[in-house]
């Protein structure tokens, strides 16, 4: 038979674990784009840098900014129609790179 104590400890613990794990913040997070010329990219806004990833593949210029308008909408969103600038909604990171 088990021991109730143990049980009730265990719980304890993984209730604890769970709430006191730092979340992440919404404005950090990663999204998959499709361009207007149905290439598909993959964003990252305010993570931080991944020095062991490289990208060989690379979108150009245009295709950059149109791909980071689409990753930031989810920002525009959270902040509103007024925000303290800079910030991380406002003035995000982003590092876009081709999918396919």
């Amino acid at each position: 038979m088990k021991d109730p104590a143990k049980h009730i400890v265990l719980i304890a613990v993984t209730v604890c674990s769970t709430a006191c794990m730092a979340s992440q913040p919404d404005y950090t997070y990663e999204t998959t784009v499709r361009l207007p010329d149905g290439k598909t990219a993959q964003c990252a806004v305010n993570e931080p840098a991944d020095a062991g990833r490289v990208s060989s593949t690379t979108l150009d210029l245009s295709d950059q900014r149109k791909a980071e308008v689409l990753a930031t909408q989810r920002l525009r969103v959270l902040s509103g129609p007024r925000s303290e600038y800079p910030s991380a909604y406002t003035a995000p990171v982003v590092r876009c790179e081709l999918v396919n």
